[in-house]
C-alpha cells in the first residue's frame, strides 16, 4: 500500500487571507462588469446617467477598494505568522491595485455626483472642461484601472492556487 504525502497545513490567518484575496478578485470581477455595462452612458453628454448603475458602479469601486485593502492587511498578517513570501506579494500586489485604483477616485466621484443629479459637484469636479474632454481626459486614469483589476485578477488567482494546494 502506498505512503499518501501529507500537505503542509494552512498555519493561522493563511487561509482568511487567501480567501479575502480571492473575495477582492471577485469584487475586482463584478466591478469591471458593471463599469463596462456603464460605458455607453458615460461616453455622450446629451444622455442623463442613470441614477442606479452611477451609485452600482460607485458602490462597485468602494468595494473593490475596501476589500483590496482588507486583502493587504491580513496578507501582511499572514506573512507575518507564517513568513512565506507568497503572502507577501499577494500583499504588496494588493497594495498596488488599490494604489492603482485610487488614481481614478476623482472620475468615480463625477460619476457618483452625476448619478445624484448634483450638477454643482459635477462641474467642480470636471473643471472648465467639457465632458467629452473630461472623459478623454481620463484615460490614464482607465488604463490604472485596468491595470488595479488585472494586477488583482492575478492575486486572486495565486490565492486560489494557495487554497487548491494545501
Amino acid at each position: 500500500m502506498p505512503k499518501q504525502i501529507k500537505k503542509k497545513e494552512l498555519k493561522a490567518g493563511e487561509k482568511p487571507a487567501a480567501v479575502v484575496t480571492v473575495i477582492a478578485m471577485a469584487a475586482g470581477l463584478v466591478f469591471a462588469a458593471l463599469f463596462i455595462i456603464l460605458i455607453p452612458d458615460i461616453d455622450s453628454s446629451t444622455e442623463q446617467v442613470q441614477f442606479v448603475k452611477a451609485i452600482s458602479a460607485a458602490a462597485g469601486y468602494v468595494l473593490f477598494v475596501l476589500i483590496s485593502i482588507l486583502a493587504v492587511v491580513l496578507n501582511l498578517r499572514s506573512y507575518n505568522s507564517s513568513k512565506q513570501m507568497g503572502d507577501a506579494m499577494r500583499a504588496f500586489f494588493a497594495g498596488v491595485s488599490v494604489f492603482t485604483a485610487l488614481l481614478s477616485i476623482r472620475f468615480m466621484l463625477a460619476l457618483f455626483f452625476a448619478g445624484l443629479d448634483n450638477r454643482d459637484m459635477v462641474d467642480k469636479i470636471i473643471g472648465d472642461n467639457s465632458y467629452s474632454q473630461f472623459i478623454q481626459n481620463q484615460a490614464p486614469s482607465f488604463a490604472c484601472l485596468v491595470i488595479a483589476l488585472s494586477v488583482m485578477l492575478f492575486t486572486g488567482i495565486s490565492a486560489i492556487v494557495k487554497l487548491a494546494s494545501r
